[in-house]
């Protein structure tokens, strides 16, 4: 729910209620990701958005103090909060930014999760800090909740970026707040070269505009990227990274664990590392979704590729996660047809069934909300392909051929493959489509794992 000012005076919760303040605050994710963790740890609560302007910051805060639990604070009130607080906690107070406000005993109480969201992300992937040079791409709110912690850690921090000036301040901001870190501005052209762990803070490289980064390339030894970007999933500086040599981490991670810690602040709740899992992967799947809509135009998911590629498993597992309706376009034809695949090629041929198949994809390509799986041979007719690229995305699951074979193992219902040289007739089949697979989609993902398919599946939307 988000609320206008004149809404929020005349709101009355009926339970425990939190909210975020900001202006404009426009599109969130705070309320359904706080909404996933009430549900996750059995609170009965509610969590709404507040378009507060910066002259009315005073009122709501007010307002606040007699009505709700605790507040989120995003910009422009990071700091324009501060005054009216009775305590802010240390990190806050160096940060001079305050992102949750808990009201208990009588007072106000002022914390920054927002680092804490960051540090939980470089645990998450095993990232030490200590004697590491960090470049950090940036020198606004996101970089000074990064660089404190880099510089409480023991790093070696550079702070690059357009403005120098605002770098500086910055620096001289970090070193009054923490005598003795090692911290140095450069402009970009003179980054240092051994450079271990790239920072982006910048909005550079987000969503509409998602092909642009704030550098051209990144320091040969980088073996860390991390961007609090988190739409796209996979922004342009991560791409840069060598992904034989550098690990790589966008913002969702770090969004979803500040809001558990601001719920931890608020009802002292904790959260289990896998609840927290959970909904990190269903916010993926529900940005996709967004990302269908939005970026692509789309309103379908479509999955192509082999036969034995794994795109009924994934389809199903994707459905799950994205809230979408799955279809496996074979189990729909045998079911209006009443009959097997097998028995279908048997008693009518292979040309009757790519016939139904053609009329049933025209036919499901027409629903909405669907994740839709082909069979192996329906991208090999171009009116299939017009079809489902009409109203969907259409994903070509490029699993090596060593799994395929393996998946087809299992399997002895496959009509095409029933002759005596089972196997060859898959490499004669594979080899033919492989090329019009690729040329055939918009998007191609490879991996022999099932669950790192599904993640590259929703990053790749």
């Amino acid at each position: 729910m988000l609320l206008s000012m004149e809404q929020f005076r005349a709101f009355q919760p009926e339970k425990p209620t939190y909210a975020l303040f900001g202006w404009p605050l426009g599109h969130t994710m705070s309320p359904e990701l706080h909404a996933q963790l009430f549900a996750a740890s059995g609170q009965d609560a509610d969590y709404i958005g507040v378009a507060v302007p910066p002259e009315d910051l005073p009122e709501a805060f007010e307002l606040a103090k007699r009505k709700l639990g605790g507040i989120n604070c995003t910009i422009p009130h990071k700091r324009a909060i501060i005054p009216l607080l009775d305590e802010v906690d240390t990190a806050a107070r160096d940060l001079h930014s305050v992102n949750t406000v808990a009201f208990r005993n009588g007072k106000a109480v002022g914390y920054n999760t927002d680092i804490l969201g960051f540090a939980e992300s470089l645990t998450r992937d095993g990232v030490s800090l200590r004697g590491k040079k960090v470049l950090l791409l940036g020198y606004g709110g996101a970089a000074s909740v990064m660089a404190y912690h880099c510089v409480t850690q023991g790093a070696y921090l550079t702070i690059t970026g357009r403005n120098l000036d605002k770098a500086e301040a910055l620096r001289q901001q970090l070193c009054a707040a923490v005598p003795g870190a090692h911290i140095a501005v450069y402009n970009r052209r003179h980054i240092p070269r051994d450079i271990q762990i790239v920072l982006n803070s910048t909005p550079v490289g987000m969503y509409p505009r998602e092909n642009a980064a704030p550098l051209h390339y990144l320091p040969h030894k980088a073996e860390y990227v991390f961007d609090a970007i988190y739409n796209p999933p996979v922004t342009a500086t991560m791409r840069l990274a060598n992904p034989k040599k550098a690990r790589v981490r966008d913002g969702l991670f770090m969004l979803v664990m500040q809001a558990a810690y601001a719920q931890t602040v608020w009802s002292g709740v904790r959260f289990e590392p896998q609840a927290c899992e959970t909904i990190l992967r269903r916010t993926y799947g529900k940005m996709a979704v967004k990302r269908l809509h939005e970026k692509h135009g789309k309103r379908n998911i479509v999955l192509c590729g082999f036969m034995g590629s794994g795109k009924t498993t994934i389809g199903r597992k994707l459905a799950r996660l994205t809230g979408l309706e799955f279809i496996d376009a074979d189990q729909y034809l045998e079911a209006r047809e009443g009959k097997k695949i097998s028995d279908i090629f048997a008693e009518q041929g292979e040309a009757y069934f790519r016939e139904r198949e053609c009329a049933y994809i025209r036919e499901l390509s027409q629903r909405e909300g669907i994740v839709l799986s082909l069979g192996g041979g329906a991208v090999l007719r171009p009116e299939n392909v017009k079809a489902v690229r009409e109203t969907g995305l259409l994903i070509h699951l490029d699993t090596p051929y060593y799994r395929i074979l393996k998946n087809l193992s299992y399997s002895n219902t496959r009509p095409l493959l029933a002759g005596p040289d089972k196997q060859a007739e898959t490499r004669r089949l594979y080899n033919a489509r492989k090329a019009v697979y690729h040329h055939a989609a918009d998007i191609s993902v490879r991996s022999p794992k099932i669950s790192e398919v599904l993640e590259k599946v929703v990053k790749s939307i």
